[in-house]
């Protein structure tokens, strides 16, 4: 027989609540009549977790004026994006147009226009008529759009009206078929499954690739020559497009992104020696600059943005044969514009894996000259100190890897005579690997990988593209 503690009872009625279509909201009512604190908190957080559940219930419509402008203003609502907030406070105001009319001021005061996207403004939020009506309201809606137009600097003074609420998530990890450009696909590490990505752009071989406000960015490579065009996948509107490339077109760098823009390592030109040098992409005005050269030249190495700064680790001094394998590392400081020399890897190593998880960078797999690896290892960055960890199950010439949470996924590989068969797990909080036997690994060994929010991408587009996909479950597939 399975027991509940006392300390889990509240959080288990608040999901049933929602579950069985009961009213939480109303949990949270009577757990304050009945002074039961415990309850009260986990049913308020539970609402604040679910919001975008809650305010579809017909009991959140039948709040007072008070306990909805209390609702909205909370920081700790999870959303999407602030679009719902509005729909939300709309919403409650029509269901009795005629009395809560008065209170328009007081409730959509509480949306932060701000944040409310530049397209859904434009298109839903000035054709409301209840705002056309209100000239109050209609200059909050006039501060939402003038925010669009203004620099970050000046973004930042606006305080409270342009603090962002806590954010919705839904990762998935993209997989981009590099050399095979029809092999494009998420792969959903909530229910193991893979899902197929439109994917138009021709092949390149030895890119990089990116992910930024809701836009993968594809650059660098090579088709028999470099190619000097960057390709990006708008993953809300499945979208794709094209932008200008690095002033310096080259394959087997690496790439990163950090507060709006994308930073670009190292690499090589086809069938030379490393490079040492170091572009930004500024997404916002989508231009390039070029930035102070790193310390030492390399290709096929990684880079990971953390706390701010951009660290590069490992890689080739060439893409033939001698050349030198690394384990140097270097880190980059966007605001001194200074690089820094780090403690070295305990493993020279290239085409390896590099993903950040917490405080720490872990470098999964790769080869050195004597060929493939299965160590894993992990810098501290507050002791500027690596750490070997358990190696992994398979030892890879070419790994590519994506942290999702505390939890290090190996979608796909290359061992020099086969690839990675089943995709791999490494669970950093317990150093232990894990080998889903039931769910394939991605078939292209020289694809591209990034982690990816879809949270707020189109759902009927996601939907659509999962039913005309093959999908695979784990559902005891562990070994």
């Amino acid at each position: 027989e399975t027991r509940v503690s006392e300390s889990q009872t509240p959080i288990l009625f608040c999901r049933r609540s929602v579950v069985i279509g009961c009213f939480v909201i109303g949990i949270s009512a009577l757990a304050e009549c009945l002074n039961c604190p415990e309850l009260k908190v986990a049913a308020d957080d539970f609402i604040h977790q679910h919001f975008t559940d809650v305010y579809k219930m017909d009991e959140f419509l039948q709040l007072d004026v008070k306990q909805v402008t209390h609702l909205l203003q909370q920081d700790t609502l999870t959303v999407r994006a602030e679009d719902q907030i509005y729909d939300a406070a709309v919403r409650w105001l029509k269901y009795d147009v005629l009395n809560r009319q008065q209170y328009m001021v007081d409730i959509l005061g509480k949306v932060r226009f701000p944040l409310v996207s530049k397209n859904f403004l434009s298109k839903t939020v000035q054709a409301e008529p209840l705002i056309q009506d209100n000239p109050e309201c209609l200059k909050m809606v006039i501060c939402g759009m003038r925010y669009h137009l203004l620099s970050p600097e000046d973004r930042e003074e606006l305080g409270e009206s342009s603090r962002p609420r806590r954010k919705k998530h839904d990762y998935r990890i993209a997989l981009f078929g590099g050399s095979q450009p029809q092999s494009c696909r998420y792969f959903n590490p909530k229910d193991y499954s893979w899902t197929d990505i439109r994917c138009p752009f021709e092949k390149r071989r030895d890119a990089a690739s990116v992910f930024w406000d809701n836009v993968v960015y594809i650059l660098g490579g090579s088709q028999l020559f470099p190619i000097k065009r960057m390709d990006c996948y708008n993953v809300v509107k499945d979208s794709w497009y094209s932008k200008l490339g690095p002033p310096n077109p080259r394959d087997s760098l690496a790439a990163c992104a950090s507060k709006g823009k994308i930073y670009t390592s190292g690499g090589s030109e086809v069938g030379s020696s490393a490079l040492n040098l170091f572009e930004c992409y500024d997404t916002r005005s989508e231009t390039w600059q070029t930035k102070p050269n790193m310390l030492m030249p390399r290709c096929s190495h990684g880079s990971v943005e953390a706390s701010g700064l951009i660290y590069v680790c490992g890689g080739s001094l060439g893409n033939n044969v001698s050349g030198r394998v690394l384990n140097d590392c270097e880190v980059y400081d966007p605001n001194t514009e200074e690089w820094r020399a780090l403690c070295g890897m305990r493993e020279a190593r290239k085409n390896h894996g590099l993903v950040v998880v917490n405080s720490r960078i872990y470098a999964v797999g790769g080869q050195n000259t004597l060929g493939g690896l299965d160590s894993v290892e992990y810098y501290e960055m507050g002791s500027n100190e690596w750490k070997m960890a358990s190696p992994m199950p398979w030892r890879g010439v070419t790994v590519k890897c994506a942290a999702v949470g505390s939890v290090i996924y190996v979608l796909a590989g290359f061992q020099g005579v086969g690839r990675l068969g089943h995709i791999m797990e490494y669970y950093t909080e317990t150093d232990k690997w894990v080998v889903s036997s039931k769910v394939r690994a991605f078939p292209v060994t020289s694809c591209l990988i990034c982690l990816v929010d879809t949270c707020g991408a189109n759902e009927e587009d996601m939907n659509s593209a999962s039913s005309s996909s093959s999908s695979s479950s784990l559902a005891d597939g562990r070994m």
